[in-house]
């Protein structure tokens, strides 16, 4: 009943223009706080309809009490203009970053386009025209961001429903159905968007702890990067099919620290072990102990979030060990390569004096 909707997502304001913008994988524009202003120049909506018409624009936005958002919105049937007695497409001029903005306002001036001051939801019912042009601009320093853009080409859903005589457009019994219609829609729109709130990927970040805990996973450690928390909810089933495993210790490890690990169970290499001290303190020296070999340092918050999801995986009276492995190491002057020692990293190396090298070493 709606009508045709427009929803101005990434792939659209990518193809127009953005100043003092800066453009999120979610679409949403966050303002430069260097620059005082901002702009969203827009290519034209295509109805596709001589004089079409067009209902209501409508978008979120926050920014500073001392910013001022206005809104320049015109209906035309041409796409063309002629300048200095050439034809130039409006689209092209409009979002061309080396035409000035003072030309380009004053373009907007010449067509008369309506111009509106801190509104975020407008009915555009004076606008026919088969192109809408439409320019967001944000003047003022502050920061602040704008997203989710609609436009509506009808605007109202009740008018339809009445005789014929009631239908004019801009009178008085229609701008007054159009605050139940606006809001009419909104709902239908939030009643669309429902699926959404069930899919890992498109759902808001805050509601995915609580899909973890349906599946079984508590997530409550304060894990700020949405990519792990999105994965570990995507693949929670299949985790809680192994729980338990080492495939399950070794899956979340990777999820969570962007690198796979090596697994070591000293139940399994006990009979490799000595009884060493460094041994058994790198190893440890009991049955349940499971040792976690890691290439990159692992700082305290990521030890502690890794370690709050694996305690809920890891086989019961288990004791897993994070030991992170540097890629260098020193060698001291009692120290000897053997025939078979292989130096795998290329590095700028000196010999002192004391040092002999016989028929056997070979430099490259």
């Amino acid at each position: 009943m709606a009508g045709i909707c427009y929803s101005i997502r990434k792939n659209r304001i990518e193809s127009g223009l953005t100043v003092g913008f800066m453009l999120q994988e979610d679409g949403t524009l966050t303002m430069d706080e260097s620059q005082a202003r901002h702009i969203l120049y827009l290519r034209a909506l295509d109805c596709a309809t001589l004089d079409g018409i067009w209902g209501r624009i409508s978008f979120e936005a926050d920014y500073s009490e001392n910013m001022t958002c206005y809104v320049y919105a015109k209906a035309l049937n041409e796409s063309m203009f002629y300048r200095s007695d050439y034809p130039k497409n409006i689209d092209d001029f409009l979002c061309d970053p080396e035409e000035g903005y003072e030309i380009k306002r004053e373009f907007l001036e010449r067509v008369e386009a309506k111009k509106h001051v801190n509104k975020n939801d407008i009915l555009l019912y004076e606008q026919t025209g088969r192109y809408l042009y439409l320019v967001i601009e944000f003047v003022g320093e502050g920061s602040g961001w704008l997203r989710n853009i609609r436009v509506d080409r009808r605007g109202d859903s009740f008018m339809q429903t009445f005789p014929e005589i009631y239908h004019a457009r801009g009178e008085f019994f229609h701008r007054y159905l159009s605050i139940f219609s606006s809001i009419y829609t909104d709902f239908q729109q939030d009643i669309e968007s429902l699926p959404d709130l069930l899919d890992i990927d498109k759902c808001p970040i805050q509601l995915l702890t609580t899909y973890g805990s349906w599946l079984g996973i508590d997530l409550a450690c304060d894990i700020q990067s949405e990519q792990i928390l999105r994965t570990l909810v995507r693949e929670a089933y299949e985790l809680n099919k192994i729980k338990g495993t080492k495939k399950a210790i070794s899956r979340i490890a990777e999820i969570m620290l962007g690198e796979e690990v090596l697994i070591l169970e000293h139940n399994i290499m006990k009979d490799y072990l000595s009884d060493r001290e460094d041994i058994t303190a790198l190893y440890g020296n009991s049955i349940y102990d499971v040792i976690m070999l890691v290439d990159h340092p692992v700082s305290e918050l990521e030890k502690s979030q890794l370690m709050y999801v694996l305690n809920q995986f890891k086989p019961l009276r288990s004791h897993i060990h994070i030991v992170h492995l540097k890629s260098d190491g020193v060698l001291d002057s009692h120290s000897y390569l053997d025939m078979n020692a292989r130096v795998f990293e290329v590095e700028n190396a000196g010999l002192d004096e004391s040092q002999v090298m016989d028929g056997v070493v070979t430099l490259k």
